[in-house]
This record gives C-alpha cells, sequence and structure tokens, in this order.
C-alpha cells in the first residue's frame, strides 16, 4: 500500500509542475499537441482538460486562493474498503476511484507539506517538503533558493 501512495504523491507533484516557467515564459505541458503524450509519459491516465482540471484545482487549494471544499466534487463518489490479502489488511479504492480522486487522496495525505515554491516571482512549482523540520522553502536550492538569497542580499547591500 505504501508504493501506491508514493505513486500517487509523485503523481501529484508531477501533475503540479506540468505548467512550469520556462526561460521566462509560462508553459502549460498539458495544453496543445503534446498534451496527451505528456500524460501517457507520466503515467497519468485521463485527458488534458480532465489533469488540468484537477491540477487547477488543487493548485488554487495550495496557493490558498481556492476553498478545499471544491475538491468534493473529485471524491464525492470514492470509499476505501478493506481487502484481506496474504500480507494482511490493504485499503483500496472502491467507487469512482479514477486519476483525479487518486491526487486529491493524495494531496490530503500530504497537507501541510505540499506548498508552493516561495519564487512566486519566477516559479510556479509545488514542492512536498519532507525535512524533519518541515521548513524547505523553494523547488530547488541551486535555482530558486540561491535565486532569492541573492537577490536579498544585493537588496541590503543597495539599503546600507
Amino acid at each position: 500500500m505504501v508504493d501506491a501512495v508514493m505513486s500517487d504523491e509523485a503523481a501529484l507533484l508531477e501533475l503540479l509542475n506540468s505548467a512550469p516557467i520556462v526561460d521566462g515564459v509560462p508553459t502549460d505541458e498539458l495544453r496543445g499537441a503534446g498534451a496527451a503524450d505528456w500524460l501517457r509519459a507520466h503515467d497519468i491516465p485521463g485527458t488534458p482538460a480532465a489533469a488540468r482540471e484537477v491540477r487547477d484545482a488543487i493548485a488554487g487549494v495550495v496557493r490558498g486562493q481556492r476553498p478545499a471544499a471544491e475538491l468534493q466534487r473529485f471524491v464525492a463518489d470514492v470509499r476505501q474498503v478493506p481487502v484481506v490479502g496474504g500480507t494482511g489488511v490493504e485499503w483500496k479504492l472502491a467507487g469512482a476511484a479514477r486519476f483525479p480522486s487518486r491526487v486529491v487522496l493524495a494531496w490530503a495525505g500530504v497537507q501541510g507539506r505540499l506548498r508552493p515554491c516561495e519564487n512566486v516571482a519566477e516559479c510556479t512549482l509545488f514542492l512536498i517538503d519532507r525535512s524533519k523540520a518541515n521548513a524547505r522553502r523553494w523547488c530547488s536550492m541551486s535555482t530558486c533558493g540561491n535565486r532569492l538569497k541573492a537577490r536579498r542580499h544585493q537588496d541590503r547591500l543597495r539599503s546600507t
């Protein structure tokens, strides 16, 4: 069961990060001719439109722009049922357990650790902070973290 959760968390992060800013230009992997290929390459079932819909809803909730209640429609028909197998009891999704439901449930499992990169002026990516202190702020320290730290340093130099 842990592998399925990790897989759904990875899919959630891939989905949320499918609209990056590349060389200063906003892009969207789920629009245009290559969208279906992108979904297949990332093992994400469904249509680009459905993937965009759940991505934009979760992103809005994580950024504080939408209420979490908007995600209810993606999990309305889902339930978990216990299944006894060779290794014990596992919980399986039943009902309309489609990809949007799975990523919303993955979001529920990482609330408080899933956040947008703090470099909001130049980055639209998200991160799942697995650090003990839960203090990670950037999608990448080598890019966004260094840029922001350098910018703040320059601002301090200018103000003195």
